[in-house]
């Protein structure tokens, strides 16, 4: 099977977390171009591309942007995803080349005997990624695999649709808290309402995070660690 990532749920994890460090990513509010120049020497720009390469899919610089927008939402989704059986399961294909075609799908979910199409749009691109032309695509790649495919096979579609994660302004506002917010929770408040009054529409309130290098515990540690 060609595409560019073929993963299992703890895979995406640590591909998300560990090999493109995309865990703080968010999708901008944005011109493509802007977003692409400021990744463009980054490493997880040339991982990926050094994957595409080596798996042979073609791109271009806005597709990059989009496989990482679209990781990053898969990472989350499956984040609340409980049944363990699927999480151990399931079969994550990331840019999957139908066969006999030049089509390809921006997703393949395989589970059992099921497998989901499963297409991004992104309202604020361009026309090649609006909803109804993936929603188009995605029926059309199931026409496609269904050809194929054995007949006991399940196929479905699905398209997300995504959304900048900023506020009007085009700013993402982030936050950066110099203790344990749990100890003052009056002015923690204080804070998430002011960011509401002031019409911030995606905020991150950051906060320390220590690590004791004996026992290894990770949390909020004050003058002494509460593991040991």
């Amino acid at each position: 099977m060609q595409c560019l990532y073929q993963l299992n749920v703890d895979e995406l994890n640590k591909l998300v977390e560990k090999d493109l460090n995309l865990t703080y990513w968010f999708i901008r509010d944005d011109k493509i171009t802007n977003r692409t120049d400021a990744i463009y020497l980054s490493d997880r720009y040339g991982k990926i591309k050094q994957q595409a390469d080596s798996n042979g899919i073609s791109y271009n610089d806005i597709e990059v942007v989009t496989w990482f927008d679209t990781l990053v939402t898969l990472y989350y989704v499956f984040d609340r995803l409980e049944d363990e059986d699927i999480r151990n399961n399931l079969k994550i294909l990331q840019e999957y080349c139908i066969p006999y075609s030049r089509k390809r799908a921006d997703y393949l979910l395989i589970y059992d005997n099921k497998i989901l199409i499963l297409e991004f749009s992104f309202n604020k691109l361009n026309y090649e990624f609006n909803y109804e032309t993936k929603l188009q695509q995605a029926i059309g790649y199931k026409e496609l695999l269904s050809n194929i495919l054995p007949k006991e096979i399940e196929i479905g579609t699905y398209t997300f649709l995504l959304e900048p994660e900023e506020d009007a302004r085009g700013k993402t506002i982030y936050i950066e808290l110099d203790g344990d917010p749990l100890q003052n929770p009056e002015a923690f408040e204080a804070v998430v309402r002011c960011m509401k009054e002031s019409g911030i529409g995606y905020g991150s309130i950051n906060h320390p995070v220590d690590r004791d290098p004996v026992c290894g515990y990770t949390g909020i540690i004050g003058d002494e660690c509460p593991h040991c």
